[in-house]
């Protein structure tokens, strides 16, 4: 069970409405999560992540929030008498800032590094008792301001004793007569349990319409066709898994034009002890992709009308309705990566690991969209006062990465990134 603390659904009335929003003074993040606060002078927001749009916050590289709440009755009753043994609870945030810190009553959580990756933390003792409770942020931005819409969200899980962190799916291979998805997961534990991992990938129907929640009744997966199991034992914390799932006769995705737009849903379910723990959906597509003496070839097939390139936010990630709305259509993209380089100034030492999360991030964020032909290294935007640009060794350092986590489709580098 997981359940919405924002306007958009769920058990909207706990965080739904107005946050507190100021501008960030020197050393004032220390004080942020005092329940005793002066809040006069603070203004109100609907926004939160989003403060540039917010009268007076325009010019702001940082801001502080706050938000008081009250459980709902319904949720109250089930954190005293839930008696299911191994039940966590998760205060969960995405596409808030580009870096920032969050407390929850008073109680520092952890840090929020990249606006695209979710940030989850365990919050079941913090919840454990009624009465009000006070969610309070450190929010700041990079140069390039990303206008989120419903992915900027605060909200709580329910979960047994394993939450699923991550999901990746990637097509690995794929014809008329077989496709093969490789799913990785990173499984949080709360403890040493033996799991069951169901993974089913099964058509959505409907696909000339265009329909992301078309009924799957009378679909059935079958072990080698569409469903995998595995029983691995997971260890306290995070567990890193990885999986393959075969699709015998699959219908491909094809760019417009050249086939239709089938669609495949994935499930994942993560069970411990014949209960469900926690499961993600993903939506995906089933295609090969690749580059040939210049040209991109899709299932075998060269697509000659070239690229549609995503540059709704230049540099960025796009929100994911347009890879959505793209895979629907039969859109190609490229997706452009980029690296600030101003995060390396003066420490190249960590540069492969700060590469890798970036690579991460996007592979997890848009490489189940078969719409997602091809990754495009770009060089960042020149940002006043960073005139610094990455090195050669830098951008292959990237592009490495980027290949290593994704290596169903090509990595390109822009003309703009050579020296």
């Amino acid at each position: 069970m997981s359940f919405q603390l924002t306007a958009e659904g769920g058990h909207a009335s706990a965080l739904a409405g107005d946050w507190l929003v100021r501008a960030t003074g020197p050393g004032e993040w220390r004080t942020v999560a005092d329940a005793a606060l002066d809040e006069s002078g603070w203004q109100a927001t609907t926004t939160p992540g989003r403060w540039w749009l917010d009268p007076g916050l325009r010019d702001e590289a940082g801001v502080l929030y706050r938000r008081r709440f009250e459980l709902p009755p319904d949720l109250a009753s089930r954190l005293d008498t839930d008696a299911r043994p191994g039940t966590r609870r998760w205060l969960v945030t995405s596409g808030l800032c580009d870096l920032g810190h969050l407390w929850l009553d008073g109680a520092y959580l952890g840090d929020l590094r990249g606006r695209h990756p979710q940030h989850a933390f365990e919050v079941s003792e913090l919840l454990a008792h009624d009465g009000e409770h006070l969610v309070a942020m450190e929010a700041s931005s990079s140069a390039v301001r990303v206008p989120q819409s419903t992915d900027a969200a605060v909200r709580l899980e329910r979960t047994g004793p394993a939450r699923i962190e991550r999901v990746r799916a990637l097509v690995i291979e794929a014809d008329p007569d077989r496709a093969v998805l490789r799913i990785a997961a990173t499984v949080d534990s709360a403890g040493t349990h033996r799991a069951d991992i169901a993974t089913t990938v099964l058509p959505v129907g409907d696909t000339s319409a265009g329909s992301r929640d078309a009924s799957l009744e009378g679909q059935q997966a079958t072990p080698g066709n569409g469903l995998a199991r595995s029983a691995p034992i997971l260890a306290r914390g995070p567990n890193e898994l990885s999986w393959l799932v075969a699709i015998e006769q699959p219908t491909l995705w094809w760019p417009a034009g050249m086939g239709q737009q089938a669609r495949y849903r994935i499930d994942v379910n993560v069970s411990i002890d014949g209960t469900t723990s926690h499961s993600l959906q993903l939506a995906t597509g089933i295609r090969t992709v690749a580059k040939r003496r210049g040209k991109l070839v899709v299932n075998g097939e060269t697509q000659h009308a070239g690229l549609d390139a995503l540059t709704v936010v230049s540099h960025e990630l796009a929100h994911r309705s347009v890879y959505d709305d793209a895979d629907a259509a039969g859109t190609l993209l490229c997706q452009q990566i980029t690296l600030d380089p101003a995060v390396f100034a003066g420490a190249e030492r960590g540069m492969r690991a700060l590469a890798a999360r970036a690579a991460a991030v996007a592979t997890d964020h848009a490489g189940h969209h078969p719409s997602v032909a091809m990754w495009e290294l770009v060089q960042p935007p020149r940002i006043p006062r960073r005139p610094r640009r990455l090195s050669p060794w830098a951008r292959r350092t990237v592009r490495t990465a980027m290949a290593d986590a994704d290596p169903t489709r090509p990595v390109l580098s822009s003309p703009d990134a050579a020296p």
